[in-house]
Protein backbone atom coordinates (compact mmCIF):
# COMPACT_ATOMS: atom_id res chain seq x y z
CA UNK A 1 0.00 0.00 0.00
CA UNK A 2 1.29 3.36 -0.79
CA UNK A 3 2.64 5.37 1.90
CA UNK A 4 -0.22 8.67 2.67
CA UNK A 5 1.82 12.10 1.85
CA UNK A 6 2.53 14.55 4.94
CA UNK A 7 2.63 17.56 5.46
CA UNK A 8 6.57 17.26 5.86
CA UNK A 9 7.12 15.29 2.38
CA UNK A 10 5.54 18.62 0.79
CA UNK A 11 7.56 21.17 2.97
CA UNK A 12 10.38 19.17 1.64
CA UNK A 13 9.84 19.38 -2.07
CA UNK A 14 9.03 23.18 -2.01
CA UNK A 15 11.75 24.11 0.27
CA UNK A 16 9.56 25.70 2.76
CA UNK A 17 9.03 25.43 6.41
CA UNK A 18 6.08 22.95 7.84
CA UNK A 19 4.42 26.24 9.06
CA UNK A 20 4.66 27.76 5.95
CA UNK A 21 3.11 24.45 3.89
CA UNK A 22 0.21 24.95 6.48
CA UNK A 23 -0.77 28.26 6.19
CA UNK A 24 -0.46 28.24 2.49
CA UNK A 25 -3.13 25.23 2.08
CA UNK A 26 -5.22 27.34 5.11
CA UNK A 27 -5.76 30.25 2.75
CA UNK A 28 -3.43 32.15 5.92
CA UNK A 29 -2.56 36.08 5.05
CA UNK A 30 0.78 35.55 6.40
CA UNK A 31 1.73 33.90 2.96
CA UNK A 32 2.41 35.42 -0.35
CA UNK A 33 0.74 34.48 -3.13
CA UNK A 34 3.73 33.22 -5.07
CA UNK A 35 4.98 30.95 -2.07
CA UNK A 36 0.94 29.94 -1.81
CA UNK A 37 0.94 28.62 -5.75
CA UNK A 38 4.43 27.10 -5.57
CA UNK A 39 3.09 24.75 -2.08
CA UNK A 40 -0.20 23.79 -3.76
CA UNK A 41 1.13 22.74 -6.90
CA UNK A 42 3.50 20.73 -5.40
CA UNK A 43 1.00 19.39 -3.07
CA UNK A 44 -0.69 17.87 -6.06
CA UNK A 45 1.93 16.77 -7.49
CA UNK A 46 2.54 14.82 -4.52
CA UNK A 47 -0.92 13.22 -3.79
CA UNK A 48 -0.91 15.06 -1.03
CA UNK A 49 -4.63 14.85 0.91
CA UNK A 50 -5.17 16.78 4.32
CA UNK A 51 -6.89 14.90 6.98
CA UNK A 52 -10.85 15.91 7.16
CA UNK A 53 -10.59 14.93 10.94
CA UNK A 54 -7.73 16.88 11.73
CA UNK A 55 -9.05 20.08 10.01
CA UNK A 56 -12.80 19.74 11.54
CA UNK A 57 -10.93 19.57 14.69
CA UNK A 58 -8.93 22.40 14.60
CA UNK A 59 -11.80 23.90 13.28
CA UNK A 60 -14.24 22.98 16.11
CA UNK A 61 -16.39 21.59 13.47
CA UNK A 62 -15.91 17.54 14.57
CA UNK A 63 -18.25 15.86 17.03
CA UNK A 64 -18.21 12.06 17.71
CA UNK A 65 -19.01 9.47 20.40
CA UNK A 66 -18.37 5.69 20.64
CA UNK A 67 -19.39 2.60 21.19
CA UNK A 68 -17.61 -0.33 22.75
CA UNK A 69 -18.93 -3.90 21.51
CA UNK A 70 -17.80 -7.14 23.90
CA UNK A 71 -14.82 -9.30 23.22
CA UNK A 72 -17.29 -11.89 21.52
CA UNK A 73 -18.50 -12.36 17.79
CA UNK A 74 -20.66 -10.43 15.93
CA UNK A 75 -23.92 -10.66 17.52
CA UNK A 76 -27.40 -9.11 18.79
CA UNK A 77 -25.78 -5.73 19.55
CA UNK A 78 -25.25 -5.06 15.64
CA UNK A 79 -28.73 -3.68 15.32
CA UNK A 80 -28.56 -1.55 18.78
CA UNK A 81 -25.25 -0.17 16.57
CA UNK A 82 -27.23 0.74 13.43
CA UNK A 83 -29.55 1.99 15.22
CA UNK A 84 -27.55 4.59 16.85
CA UNK A 85 -25.34 5.61 14.42
CA UNK A 86 -28.44 6.93 12.06
CA UNK A 87 -29.37 8.47 15.66
CA UNK A 88 -26.25 10.28 16.03
CA UNK A 89 -25.55 11.68 12.22
CA UNK A 90 -28.98 13.10 13.04
CA UNK A 91 -27.58 15.37 15.92
CA UNK A 92 -24.42 15.69 13.70
CA UNK A 93 -22.30 13.42 15.44
CA UNK A 94 -19.88 10.70 13.99
CA UNK A 95 -20.13 7.07 16.04
CA UNK A 96 -16.95 5.28 16.32
CA UNK A 97 -16.86 1.41 17.07
CA UNK A 98 -14.50 0.11 19.33
CA UNK A 99 -14.42 -3.94 20.27
CA UNK A 100 -12.86 -4.83 23.44
CA UNK A 101 -11.12 -7.62 21.24
CA UNK A 102 -9.26 -9.74 24.03
CA UNK A 103 -7.37 -6.19 25.21
CA UNK A 104 -5.68 -6.93 28.56
CA UNK A 105 -8.17 -4.90 31.34
CA UNK A 106 -10.63 -5.91 29.49
CA UNK A 107 -14.02 -2.95 28.89
CA UNK A 108 -11.95 -0.46 31.28
CA UNK A 109 -9.20 -0.34 29.54
CA UNK A 110 -10.50 0.13 26.27
CA UNK A 111 -12.40 3.34 27.66
CA UNK A 112 -9.19 4.78 29.37
CA UNK A 113 -7.62 4.05 25.53
CA UNK A 114 -10.43 6.86 24.61
CA UNK A 115 -8.27 8.93 26.02
CA UNK A 116 -6.38 9.83 23.41
CA UNK A 117 -9.02 9.27 20.81
CA UNK A 118 -11.34 12.92 20.07
CA UNK A 119 -14.64 11.33 21.53
CA UNK A 120 -16.93 13.24 23.68
CA UNK A 121 -18.79 9.68 25.07
CA UNK A 122 -19.57 6.58 24.90
CA UNK A 123 -22.15 3.85 24.92
CA UNK A 124 -21.08 0.46 26.30
CA UNK A 125 -22.75 -2.72 25.30
CA UNK A 126 -22.70 -5.54 27.56
CA UNK A 127 -20.70 -4.11 30.70
CA UNK A 128 -20.27 -7.17 32.95
CA UNK A 129 -18.00 -5.09 35.70
CA UNK A 130 -20.03 -1.49 35.89
CA UNK A 131 -17.42 -0.53 39.04
CA UNK A 132 -14.61 -1.26 36.70
CA UNK A 133 -15.75 0.82 33.91
CA UNK A 134 -16.94 3.40 35.81
CA UNK A 135 -13.92 4.17 37.32
CA UNK A 136 -12.31 4.16 34.11
CA UNK A 137 -14.72 6.79 32.89
CA UNK A 138 -14.27 8.91 36.24
CA UNK A 139 -10.15 8.69 35.66
CA UNK A 140 -10.71 10.56 31.59
CA UNK A 141 -14.01 12.49 32.68
CA UNK A 142 -15.94 10.92 29.77
CA UNK A 143 -19.70 10.89 29.97
CA UNK A 144 -21.48 6.78 29.61
CA UNK A 145 -24.50 4.82 28.84
CA UNK A 146 -24.41 1.10 29.40
CA UNK A 147 -26.74 -1.00 27.27
CA UNK A 148 -26.45 -4.09 29.55
CA UNK A 149 -28.41 -6.61 31.21
CA UNK A 150 -25.50 -8.99 32.64
CA UNK A 151 -24.28 -6.91 35.96
CA UNK A 152 -26.84 -6.09 38.99
CA UNK A 153 -24.78 -3.02 40.19
CA UNK A 154 -26.30 -0.20 38.01
CA UNK A 155 -23.61 3.07 37.94
CA UNK A 156 -24.76 4.38 35.09
CA UNK A 157 -27.94 5.09 33.20
CA UNK A 158 -28.46 1.65 31.60
CA UNK A 159 -30.52 0.31 29.42
CA UNK A 160 -31.89 -3.55 28.92
CA UNK A 161 -34.98 -5.54 28.26
CA UNK A 162 -37.68 -6.44 30.77
CA UNK A 163 -36.19 -10.02 30.59
CA UNK A 164 -38.76 -11.45 33.40
CA UNK A 165 -41.99 -10.24 31.90
CA UNK A 166 -40.51 -11.73 28.64
CA UNK A 167 -39.38 -15.05 30.07
CA UNK A 168 -43.16 -15.33 30.81
CA UNK A 169 -44.71 -14.55 27.84
CA UNK A 170 -42.42 -17.09 25.92
CA UNK A 171 -43.62 -19.64 28.65
CA UNK A 172 -47.13 -18.55 28.60
CA UNK A 173 -47.01 -19.07 24.52
CA UNK A 174 -45.98 -22.54 25.10
CA UNK A 175 -48.42 -23.35 27.80
CA UNK A 176 -51.00 -22.13 25.33
CA UNK A 177 -50.35 -24.63 22.48
CA UNK A 178 -50.89 -27.24 25.22
CA UNK A 179 -47.51 -27.75 26.49
CA UNK A 180 -46.83 -29.01 30.07
CA UNK A 181 -42.94 -30.46 30.67
CA UNK A 182 -41.38 -27.44 29.43
CA UNK A 183 -37.38 -27.35 30.35
CA UNK A 184 -35.65 -24.01 30.71
CA UNK A 185 -32.20 -24.56 29.33
CA UNK A 186 -29.58 -22.23 30.91
CA UNK A 187 -26.20 -20.98 30.47
CA UNK A 188 -23.99 -22.02 33.47
CA UNK A 189 -21.20 -19.54 33.97
CA UNK A 190 -18.64 -21.54 35.98
CA UNK A 191 -16.19 -19.21 37.87
CA UNK A 192 -14.32 -17.46 34.75
CA UNK A 193 -16.04 -13.74 34.06
CA UNK A 194 -17.36 -13.82 30.50
CA UNK A 195 -19.57 -11.28 28.93
CA UNK A 196 -22.50 -12.81 30.40
CA UNK A 197 -21.32 -11.22 33.53
CA UNK A 198 -22.88 -12.24 37.27
CA UNK A 199 -25.68 -13.67 35.07
CA UNK A 200 -28.56 -10.80 36.20
CA UNK A 201 -30.67 -11.61 32.74
CA UNK A 202 -30.20 -15.37 34.04
CA UNK A 203 -31.71 -15.00 36.82
CA UNK A 204 -34.11 -12.49 35.78
CA UNK A 205 -35.29 -14.68 32.35
CA UNK A 206 -35.67 -17.88 35.32
CA UNK A 207 -38.11 -16.10 37.66
CA UNK A 208 -40.11 -15.81 34.25
CA UNK A 209 -40.37 -19.11 33.51
CA UNK A 210 -41.31 -20.61 37.12
CA UNK A 211 -44.20 -17.73 37.04
CA UNK A 212 -45.56 -18.39 33.62
CA UNK A 213 -46.07 -22.07 35.18
CA UNK A 214 -47.42 -21.31 38.35
CA UNK A 215 -49.80 -18.94 37.37
CA UNK A 216 -51.04 -22.02 34.91
CA UNK A 217 -51.39 -23.78 37.84
CA UNK A 218 -48.17 -26.87 36.38
CA UNK A 219 -45.56 -27.05 38.84
CA UNK A 220 -42.11 -26.65 38.62
CA UNK A 221 -40.04 -29.91 37.64
CA UNK A 222 -36.41 -28.96 38.82
CA UNK A 223 -35.35 -31.64 37.02
CA UNK A 224 -36.22 -29.21 34.02
CA UNK A 225 -33.90 -26.72 34.69
CA UNK A 226 -30.90 -27.73 32.54
CA UNK A 227 -28.05 -25.86 32.79
CA UNK A 228 -25.51 -26.25 29.87
CA UNK A 229 -21.93 -25.27 30.53
CA UNK A 230 -19.88 -23.14 27.86
CA UNK A 231 -22.32 -21.77 26.31
CA UNK A 232 -20.46 -19.53 23.75
CA UNK A 233 -19.19 -22.70 21.57
CA UNK A 234 -21.51 -22.10 18.78
CA UNK A 235 -20.18 -24.97 17.02
CA UNK A 236 -20.82 -27.66 19.42
CA UNK A 237 -23.45 -30.86 18.20
CA UNK A 238 -25.44 -31.31 20.85
CA UNK A 239 -25.87 -30.22 24.92
CA UNK A 240 -24.66 -32.60 26.52
CA UNK A 241 -27.00 -31.64 29.66
CA UNK A 242 -30.25 -31.88 28.02
CA UNK A 243 -29.49 -35.09 25.69
CA UNK A 244 -28.36 -36.70 29.50
CA UNK A 245 -31.97 -35.38 30.66
CA UNK A 246 -33.34 -37.20 27.43
CA UNK A 247 -31.09 -40.48 28.47
CA UNK A 248 -32.85 -40.58 32.17
CA UNK A 249 -36.03 -40.44 30.58
CA UNK A 250 -37.38 -37.24 31.53
CA UNK A 251 -40.69 -35.69 29.60
CA UNK A 252 -40.03 -32.50 27.50
CA UNK A 253 -42.73 -31.45 25.29
CA UNK A 254 -41.07 -27.88 24.97
CA UNK A 255 -37.86 -26.15 25.50
CA UNK A 256 -37.33 -22.22 26.92
CA UNK A 257 -34.04 -21.39 25.31
CA UNK A 258 -32.40 -18.44 27.08
CA UNK A 259 -30.89 -17.08 24.47
CA UNK A 260 -30.96 -17.94 20.62
CA UNK A 261 -27.78 -18.63 20.71
CA UNK A 262 -28.46 -22.19 22.52
CA UNK A 263 -31.21 -23.43 20.52
CA UNK A 264 -29.30 -24.91 17.38
CA UNK A 265 -27.76 -27.18 19.33
CA UNK A 266 -30.93 -28.15 21.39
CA UNK A 267 -32.38 -28.60 17.96
CA UNK A 268 -30.04 -30.99 17.08
CA UNK A 269 -29.80 -32.47 20.81
CA UNK A 270 -33.82 -33.33 20.07
CA UNK A 271 -33.24 -34.78 16.84
CA UNK A 272 -30.64 -37.44 17.79
CA UNK A 273 -33.22 -38.20 20.04
CA UNK A 274 -35.69 -39.17 17.14
CA UNK A 275 -37.74 -35.82 18.39
CA UNK A 276 -39.16 -33.74 15.99
CA UNK A 277 -39.56 -29.80 15.94
CA UNK A 278 -42.15 -28.93 16.83
CA UNK A 279 -44.25 -31.64 16.49
CA UNK A 280 -42.77 -33.71 19.78
CA UNK A 281 -41.24 -30.32 21.39
CA UNK A 282 -41.53 -26.71 20.77
CA UNK A 283 -38.60 -24.98 21.24
CA UNK A 284 -38.92 -20.65 21.78
CA UNK A 285 -35.79 -18.68 22.54
CA UNK A 286 -35.00 -15.15 23.62
CA UNK A 287 -33.42 -12.02 21.65
CA UNK A 288 -34.28 -12.34 18.55
CA UNK A 289 -31.03 -12.14 17.09
CA UNK A 290 -29.33 -13.49 13.84
CA UNK A 291 -29.06 -17.14 14.87
CA UNK A 292 -33.05 -17.49 15.48
CA UNK A 293 -33.42 -17.25 11.78
CA UNK A 294 -30.53 -19.50 10.34
CA UNK A 295 -31.91 -22.59 12.28
CA UNK A 296 -34.45 -25.24 11.28
CA UNK A 297 -37.15 -24.80 11.56
CA UNK A 298 -36.33 -21.23 12.16
CA UNK A 299 -37.04 -19.78 15.89
CA UNK A 300 -39.92 -18.65 17.72
CA UNK A 301 -38.31 -16.03 20.14
CA UNK A 302 -38.85 -13.00 22.14
CA UNK A 303 -37.55 -10.08 20.19
CA UNK A 304 -35.99 -7.31 21.92
CA UNK A 305 -36.43 -3.89 20.63
CA UNK A 306 -32.65 -3.35 19.29
CA UNK A 307 -33.22 0.06 17.46
CA UNK A 308 -35.21 1.88 20.29
CA UNK A 309 -32.61 0.58 22.77
CA UNK A 310 -29.64 2.16 20.13
CA UNK A 311 -31.80 5.28 19.51
CA UNK A 312 -31.97 6.23 23.24
CA UNK A 313 -28.38 5.17 24.68
CA UNK A 314 -27.58 8.09 22.10
CA UNK A 315 -30.44 10.59 23.41
CA UNK A 316 -29.07 10.10 27.26
CA UNK A 317 -25.71 10.37 26.09
CA UNK A 318 -25.67 13.36 24.03
CA UNK A 319 -28.27 14.94 27.19
CA UNK A 320 -25.27 13.64 29.72
CA UNK A 321 -22.49 15.34 27.15
CA UNK A 322 -24.77 18.78 27.41
CA UNK A 323 -24.45 18.30 31.01
CA UNK A 324 -27.76 17.21 32.36
CA UNK A 325 -27.56 15.10 35.52
CA UNK A 326 -28.76 11.46 34.68
CA UNK A 327 -30.23 8.83 36.98
CA UNK A 328 -27.93 5.99 37.59
CA UNK A 329 -30.99 3.39 36.87
CA UNK A 330 -32.05 0.85 34.66
CA UNK A 331 -34.40 1.95 31.69
CA UNK A 332 -36.38 -1.40 30.54
CA UNK A 333 -37.67 -1.75 27.29
CA UNK A 334 -40.59 -4.48 26.55
CA UNK A 335 -40.26 -7.56 24.48
CA UNK A 336 -42.43 -9.13 21.61
CA UNK A 337 -43.40 -12.67 21.05
CA UNK A 338 -42.11 -13.57 17.20
CA UNK A 339 -43.92 -16.76 16.28
CA UNK A 340 -41.89 -18.95 13.95
CA UNK A 341 -42.33 -22.51 13.23
CA UNK A 342 -40.37 -24.22 15.77
CA UNK A 343 -43.87 -23.57 17.92
CA UNK A 344 -45.97 -24.08 15.04
CA UNK A 345 -47.36 -27.76 14.62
Amino acid sequence: MARRVTLIDVSSAAGVGIATVSRALGDHPDVSEATRERVRSVARELGYRPSVTARALRSGGYHAISVIVPDAGWGWWEPVIRAAFRAASDEGYQLMVHPVAGIDGGTAAVVEGLANVPTEGVIVISMPDQDAVRDACDRIALPAIAVDDTSRAVRFPTISARNREGARAAVEHLIAQGRRSIALLRAELGDSPTDWGDGLFIDERTIGYREALEAAGIAVDESLLIDCADPFDESREIWPELDAALERGVHIDAVFCLADLMAAPAVRTLRARGLRVPDDVALVGFDDERAAVLIDPQLTTMRQPYAEMGRFAVELLLRRIQGEQLEERRHEFDTSLVERASTRR
